[in-house]
């Protein structure tokens, strides 16, 4: 897994506006496939993305007794994921690509995520799956939270031994294991053509057919993260919070 940590504001690991002309767009979050989720253990709710791809949900509690609850729909238009005070779990959105290219020829190198807002120490990220069976996953922490919505991009070139030109599922994860309360909604998710250099740092968008693809890996290498679990228990970000009203 790569991490990203952004420490000043989050911007520094976003690009601001979009080009509707060079990105793919996975989901928007406008169709109303499925409606709330409540995990008191966990629970998957199953629909379509608005780019027709077979969607789950997947909401999962790390604690007993506790609920994390998870929705997205026309009236909203976003992947949402709460949590109260005294809660930690965490969430993700799948979706079943089928062996799609991802780079779309060689025109996108990043996945472009969009943020509505995120609370401090809101952990979020991508999962790519190859149709190898080969995981791996790139993810930001957003030390100083969001308010404003916003793009993070996630270079291909973070993901290690996966071939994007023959994708079989992609999942937008929300960890919450590292602080207790948590809210974050996402409007879209995508590719690019990104003009940084890192995940982590600044830049404009690329020009169409100017970015770096990786090249598909010669031997999948093996799955280091588990399903569903991502490891996401174990990333170390364990600070508490309180949820303040």
């Amino acid at each position: 897994m790569k991490k990203q940590i952004v420490t000043g504001a989050i911007a520094s690991a976003l690009i601001l506006g979009m080009s509707s002309a060079n990105a793919l767009v996975i989901d928007d979050f406008s169709g109303d496939a499925f409606g709330p989720t409540d995990a008191p253990l966990s629970a998957v709710a199953a629909g379509t993305s608005s780019s027709g791809y077979n969607r789950t949900v997947d909401a999962t509690s790390s604690a007993p007794n506790t609920t994390v609850s998870i929705n997205s729909g026309a009236s909203l238009g976003v992947f949402s994921h709460s949590q109260d005070s005294g809660v930690t779990g965490s969430s993700q959105v799948n979706f079943d690509l089928g062996g799609f290219d991802l780079t779309e020829a060689g025109s996108m190198n990043a996945f472009r995520i969009g943020l509505e807002s995120i609370d401090l120490n809101g952990f979020f990220g991508i999962v790519v799956d190859g149709v190898t069976g080969t995981l791996s996953s790139s993810s930001v922490l957003a030390a100083n939270g969001l308010v404003t919505p916003s793009f993070a991009d996630l270079l291909f070139s973070d993901f290690a031994g996966v071939d994007f030109t023959n994708a079989s599922s992609v999942s937008l994860f929300v960890d919450g294991n590292g602080t207790e309360a948590l809210d974050a909604a996402f409007s879209m998710v995508g590719t690019v053509c990104s003009g940084l250099s890192s995940s982590g740092g600044s830049g404009v968008q690329g020009t169409n057919g100017n970015c770096d693809i990786p090249p598909p890996p010669t031997v999948p290498e093996p799955a280091t993260l588990a399903l569903l679990g991502l490891g996401l228990a174990g990333l170390g970000y364990r600070s508490r919070k309180a949820k303040k009203a």
